[in-house]
């Protein structure tokens, strides 16, 4: 099943096209109306001809100040919208055709009639996230706005809706998160067939709403540019139900990846070369050159640090949300990063990660 992951980076590195000078973000909201529409946020970064301003629904905007008309302040510091004046804004954007319906931290957009049942998956995905950093020594962040996700009919509506605003994606995807509005967009496999289990995207649903958390809640920094196999590596964790799901998480077995456990060690096998571990550290290009075998790294190592060493791994995640927003960072910045938690010895390093997933089953 050919799936479509990795948009999250796509989308990031061409925010990062724009390069900004190096501008701490505002306290202070605004409010301006630009090509016709009303914007209220906070200015994250800006220069004469760009302006990255945080909407209070979480949504990205990016224009040249110079368009902005009857810009007003609105505020000493950023407040976000309240759940409820999300929702209402949800409910006028969709329409009569959706409903909307909210929990503790999410707001879920289904179509209309029919029944409420992604609201609670996508709560209890959360709280199995909160739990799995809570005891790996991670403190999780509020989200500071309700994340939002969007549930279409069906594939043909769910594929229809992302041409139409300007996002057009493979036939066969099944769901992603866009990091400029900060929603997750999917369709409900189960539409005209009741006897099918959602689970059939449950698989890229997990993948993209740990996309989505891990973003909202400090563990990746938004629009900073974090080393690619530590984001998918994180979230094709996730994938394993003995990850999300605490009533399998019983075994170290119920947490391994089955899929991409059998990649990794085909990848080792076949193709895998001496010194890739620094390859895949340093630079993102082995998603270009073997996806696969880069998917599988990153899922194996993410796994080995999170079995072996989850305070240091912990450390390192937050160590790389540090980053500000709007930079990436060298190969040579990448590696003293990773090597300031882990040390210095890669060689060994790789060795033992190398003999410790080989024994994982």
């Amino acid at each position: 099943m050919v799936k479509f992951i990795g948009r999250v980076v796509v989308v990031v590195a061409v925010v990062l096209t724009v390069r900004l000078p190096d501008v701490r973000a505002a306290e202070f909201m605004f409010r301006a109306i630009v090509n016709g529409k009303t914007l209220e946020g906070k200015p994250l970064a800006w220069d004469a001809a760009h302006m990255m301003l945080l909407g209070r629904d979480g949504k990205l905007h990016q224009f040249d100040p110079r368009l902005a008309k009857d810009a007003v302040k609105t505020g000493p510091s950023f407040v976000p919208y309240t759940a409820e004046e999300m929702k209402q804004s949800l409910q006028q954007e969709f329409g009569r055709q959706f409903e909307v319906s909210a929990t503790r931290h999410y707001l879920v957009v289904y179509p209309q009639g029919e029944r409420d049942q992604w609201a609670g998956r996508f709560e209890d995905l959360y709280n199995r996230f909160e739990h799995y950093f809570r005891v790996r020594g991670f403190n999780i962040e509020e989200p500071p706005y309700p994340l939002v996700a969007i549930v279409y009919r069906d594939r043909a509506e769910y594929l229809r809706n992302a041409a139409a605003s300007g996002t057009p994606l493979h036939p066969n995807t099944l769901g992603h998160y866009d990091p400029l509005t900060n929603r997750v967009f999917l369709f409900d496999a189960t539409a005209h067939n009741s006897g099918t289990d959602w689970s059939e995207n449950a698989e890229t649903i997990i993948h993209e709403a740990t996309h989505q958390t891990a973003y909202n809640v400090g563990v990746h920094r938004r629009f900073a540019a974090e080393p690619r196999w530590l984001v998918e590596g994180l979230a094709t964790m996730f994938e394993a139900p003995g990850v999300w799901n605490a009533r399998y998480d019983h075994t170290q077995a119920d947490r391994v990846n089955r899929a991409r456990l059998a990649g990794f060690h085909d990848y080792v096998t076949k193709r895998r070369q001496a010194g890739a571990l620094a390859t895949l550290l340093t630079s993102d290009n082995a998603f270009q050159s073997d996806l696969d075998g880069a998917y599988a790294e990153a899922w194996a190592l993410s796994f080995y640090l999170s079995e072996t060493q989850p305070r240091a791994y912990s450390e390192y995640l937050t160590r790389t949300a540090q980053r500000p927003v709007f930079t990436d960072d060298t190969a040579v910045e990448r590696m003293a990063d990773f090597q300031a938690v882990f040390g210095n010895d890669l060689k060994l390093f790789e060795a033992k990660f190398l003999r410790y997933m080989a024994d994982v089953k």
